[in-house]
């Protein structure tokens, strides 16, 4: 093939108008901080490199942090499908630093280690769905950080021809553009209009055009456009005798085999918070042409968001739908978060059109996609309009039921029906005719949405030629045949390349087919692609990479070789020694517990023994009512009496026995005031606009001031939180549940927004729901002993003890950062009581010295959502005495753990014995450490009476901070 047959296209076309869908430019905004503005991007260079079917894109962007203050970073931006995140890059020292991938948690528990020391790391997680998450500390004050990030993707197809397109047009007014784009082995022509002036030069076999735009506006998007391949294309390079192939079949125009015509249709629809972001329009567009193509059908909309609508009915005739969509534009209100489980998959109809994000969020139990598969007795044509998706999980579903994925973010009107009409074409078979193959993904059984058909594999001979079956299910009408060819001279680049779009095609395949994200995510750690369960990071030096135990990238791996064969290992820290330390704070405590206080007997509480007579008056401290008791201070009397009237010995004798017998039978009579505990919860009003108006609406028209309000309030957290509240008050807990679930559908993956939405719903009495979004925090948090913490005391609200307790066990016995100081006691505390309070609770594995029955009257347990603050609980006793960090031990014996200045709490305050009296709890907004933007912190306060013993009373208050020393009444106990 000679150059002068090579022809390319490129144009910048103006905004939006050719595809459909939203810009992919991150935006960094300040961490915790609402309605900021965002980091300001100064200068942005792009690269985009096409090597057949492939195209990388790489964006290196200079964020301005206009702040006067250090800030952190972070931004989120979504991937279309079939897009896939290659490389993460932070400047360190005036140069580029490639991040490594690591397993998510150590990722997040390395990110906080090094944030914490003031140093430079930055973190990219997947969140779920497509989206991206970067983390960037240090934002300087008045300074600039370079950020780079790559992403993958197969070519899409347009009007018959291939094409690229990246959606970046903002309007931004950037100090320097840069655009450099590489187009390998395609044939192409070259079309300039509508476009900036492109200077393509030759270089081998390859066209490069460059573009560099000073104090540019940033109001065109790029698009890139290929003729269709004629011939199978394969690309193959080697390395270290591993050789991978990549290879292109054209299968030209595909004959379409039309679904049967349904009568009648299920149109499950998505009105959680995060369908009001779907693009209306389009889906509206594809209703109008389908219908058009149905004419005629009874079509029962279903709508879902943390529960099933009722039901209604529409008939469409001649293709006109017009009730049905005055009924989807004007009497559905978008709110809550979204529970898979309450699709009504089971809806009677030959098709169910299934409209939604796929991203599930919420309820009392797992979606397990795998059991509606299984179950799906009708086709579910899957329909996207939003670029923020779960594109994978609505793949499965629409494909493994025999129905499609229909992604109108990438698919014209015409196209989105053309799928959703037609039966999938299919992979059938894969034949190695003559050479030796392993391991080419995809599989047979793949649905093929374009006339390119693109495949990967590892090449074991010299040369091969694979036969691939296309055809409809167990009907194949196409063959082609493809020849591979071992080509030691490609770049260490190009072998690079395809050994990741290979690993890329294993994991489409193992999501296609339902795989555990584990083995996902082994797959990604291996060969370098960021998954749901893997991260990229960038550290500043050595000694980060060396402590934390994370390969570094190339520049540092000889260095970090020879110091890692030189450093001994270090010992690791084994179940019995973390043990034996627990087992010394436990003994620590049953010391105090046993210990009888006030140490200076001066505040005892009074209990009267009735018809007592001559023993301090017939009154004794509460402790030492008991019939052992009562005899010491009868023997004791006695012999005072034999003392005062030792001058009669036989009157002496016959008082005594007088006495004793008179103080004997008063035993019987004793009359024990019973301490009991009330308590009392301060209501939390927070002075805000949205609540005084809520509290003067009318009477019947609280939710519909709710949804006026909410248009207004919709991405503040504390709105939610507030009104939920208002409605759990006036008893309407169904509501408040839905108000706060919109917790879930703020930020994908948030655990901050996680933890209170868990709070809430066990104080809503939601229990199953507040299991389920603790588990979540699990396993975004699991480098954390406060999610499994969390997640324990959940469990054990929902009644499931034996799990609680194994739950709480591994706070017990894990290894934790340092910083997280007396938990495991405050765990095993909590054990503890679940063991007393309820029968068969299994103990075989918890260390015996650690069970013990330790009762106290009071207790309270603060702990807090947000990372790296400093919050004190404060326990003021009827005596004035108040119990806090400064003053850990009181003199009636409060005692209070260890001051937690890092981490989320929690701190505990106990007290064996109370007197009569009122008990005041408070807490004090201390400090801030983290670099974070100072945000209100929403705390949980956990008060207990009578805690470990059959008479425990609990209840518990949410409360939100805003200032640094800022000190809140939360609530008393009155005894």
């Amino acid at each position: 093939m000679t150059m002068k047959k090579f022809l390319i296209t490129m144009f910048l076309l103006l905004p939006f108008a050719v595809m459909a869908q939203k810009t992919v430019m991150p935006t960094v905004k300040v961490v915790r901080e609402l309605n900021a503005n965002p980091m300001v991007l100064q200068e942005l260079s792009v690269d985009i490199l096409v090597v057949g079917q492939t195209a990388v894109t790489t964006m290196e962007m200079i964020f301005y942090n206009p702040k006067s203050i250090v800030m952190e970073g972070e931004f989120e931006f979504p991937l279309a499908d079939g897009q896939q995140v290659s490389r993460f890059a932070l400047d360190i020292n005036g140069k580029m630093r490639e991040g490594v991938v690591v397993d998510k948690a150590l990722g997040r528990k390395t990110f906080e280690t090094i944030v914490r020391k003031n140093v430079d790391p930055g973190l990219l997680e997947k969140t779920e769905g497509n989206n991206f998450k970067a983390r960037i500390y240090p934002m300087p004050a008045k300074g600039t950080r370079r950020v780079l990030i790559a992403f993958e993707q197969e070519l899409n197809e347009r009007n018959g021809e291939d094409f690229y397109f990246l959606p970046i047009a903002t309007d931004i007014q950037l100090r320097h553009f840069k655009l450099r784009t590489e187009v390998v082995s395609r044939l192409v022509k070259a079309d300039i209009q509508n476009s900036l002036a492109l200077d393509f030069k030759q270089a081998r076999h390859s066209y490069i055009s460059e573009v560099s735009k000073e104090n540019y506006t940033l109001n065109q998007n790029i698009a890139l456009t290929f003729p269709k391949l004629e011939k199978p294309q394969s690309i193959v390079a080697t390395k270290d005798k591993q050789t991978y192939f990549y290879g292109t079949i054209a299968l030209g125009e595909i004959t379409s085999q039309s679904r049967p015509q349904p009568k009648e249709i299920g149109l499950l629809w998505d009105i959680s918070q995060s369908g009001a972001n779907r693009d209306r329009a389009k889906e509206f567009a594809f209703l109008d042409a389908y219908f058009a193509a149905v004419k005629d059908a009874k079509v029962t909309l279903s709508c879902f968001n943390i529960k099933t609508a009722k039901p209604v009915t529409f008939e469409v005739k001649n293709g006109q739908w017009r009730a049905l969509r005055n009924a989807l534009e004007t009497d559905l209100a978008y709110d809550g978060g979204t529970d898979g489980n309450a699709i009504n998959f089971d809806l009677k109809a030959d098709e169910l059109l299934l409209f939604t994000d796929g991203i599930f969020n919420f309820g009392s139990k797992d979606f397990l996609i795998e059991e509606v598969v299984k179950q799906a007795k009708t086709p579910v044509i899957a329909v996207n309009a939003t670029a923020v998706a779960n594109t994978t999980k609505m793949q499965y579903i629409g494909n493994s039921t025999g129905g499609c994925f229909v992604d109108l973010t990438t698919l014209t009107t015409e196209q989105a029906l053309k799928t959703a009409r037609t039966v999938p074409f299919q992979l059938l078979n894969v034949e190695v005719k003559s050479g030796k193959v392993a391991n080419v993904f995809p599989e047979k059984g793949v649905s093929i949405k374009k006339s390119n058909f693109t495949l990967a594999g590892e090449l074991e001979s010299e040369k091969a030629t694979l036969v691939l079956t296309f055809g409809y299910h167990k009907q194949p009408l196409v063959q082609k045949e493809i020849s591979l060819l071992a080509n030691r001279d490609a770049t260490e680049s190009t072998f690079e390349l395809l050994r990741r779009v290979w690993a890329e095609k294993q994991i489409e395949q193992l999501q296609r087919l339902g795989a555990e994200q584990k083995q996902i995510d082994a797959v990604g750690r291996e060969y370098g692609i960021v998954t749901e369960g893997n991260s990229l990071i960038v550290l500043e030096t050595l000694e980060d990479y060396l402590r934390c135990h994370i390969t570094p990238p190339k520049e540092l791996l000889e260095a970090y070789n020879e110091e890692e064969s030189e450093e001994s290992e270090e010992k690791e820290i084994t179940v019995e020694e973390i043990l034996e330390e627990v087992v010394e704070l436990s003994e620590r405590q049953t010391e105090w517990w046993k210990t009888e206080y006030p140490l200076k007997k001066k505040t005892k509480s009074p209990v009267v023994i009735r018809g007592a007579a001559n023993i301090n008056d017939g009154v004794v401290t509460e402790e030492n009512v008991s019939e052992e008791v009562v005899e010491e201070r009868i023997n004791n009397e006695a012999k005072n009496i034999q003392l005062e009237e030792s001058y009669d010995t036989s009157a002496n004798e016959k008082a005594l026995q007088g006495e004793i017998k008179h103080l004997k039978a008063s035993v019987q009579a004793i009359e024990v005031i019973e301490v009991t505990g009330d308590i009392v919860l301060n209501d939390f009003n927070p002075d805000t606009p949205y609540l005084k108006v809520m509290e003067y609406a009318d009477k019947g028209k609280e939710i519909e001031t709710y949804y006026r309000l909410k248009k207004e309030y919709e991405n503040t957290p504390s709105f939610y939180v507030d009104v939920a509240d208002f409605f759990a008050k006036k008893g309407n807990k169904e509501q408040a549940i839905l108000v706060i679930s919109n917790l879930a559908e703020l930020g994908l993956e948030a655990p901050e927004l996680l933890r209170v939405l868990g709070y809430k719903l066990s104080s809503y009495g939601a229990k199953k729901e507040a299991v389920q979004a603790f588990r979540k925090v699990v396993k975004l948090r699991e480098e954390e002993p406060q999610s499994f913490r969390d997640l324990g005391l959940a469990l054990a609200g929902d009644a499931q003890y034996n799990e609680a307790v194994k739950t709480l066990y591994k706070v017990v016995t894990s290894v934790w950062d340092e910083r997280f100081k007396d938990i495991r006691l405050i765990a095993m505390n909590e054990i503890n009581n679940l063991i007393a309070r309820y029968k068969d609770i299994d103990v075989s594995y918890i260390d015996k010295r650690l069970v013990k029955k330790e009762p106290v009257d009071v207790r309270v347990v603060l702990s807090w959502d947000s990372d790296n603050c400093d919050m004190d609980l404060w326990v003021t006793d009827p005596k004035g005495d108040i119990c806090n960090f400064e003053h850990e031990l009181t003199n009636l014996g409060g005692k209070i753990s260890e001051d937690i200045i890092e981490g989320y709490g929690p701190e505990e305050f106990m007290l064996k014995k109370a007197i009569k009296g009122k008990y005041k709890v408070e807490v004090n907004y201390y400090n801030i450490t983290s670099q974070k933007q100072l945000m209100p912190v929403n705390l949980r306060i956990t008060f207990y009476t009578h805690y470990g013993t059959p008479k425990q009373k609990q209840q518990e208050t949410t409360v939100r901070l805003s200032d640094i020393q800022e000190v809140i009444e939360v609530g008393s106990f009155e005894f």
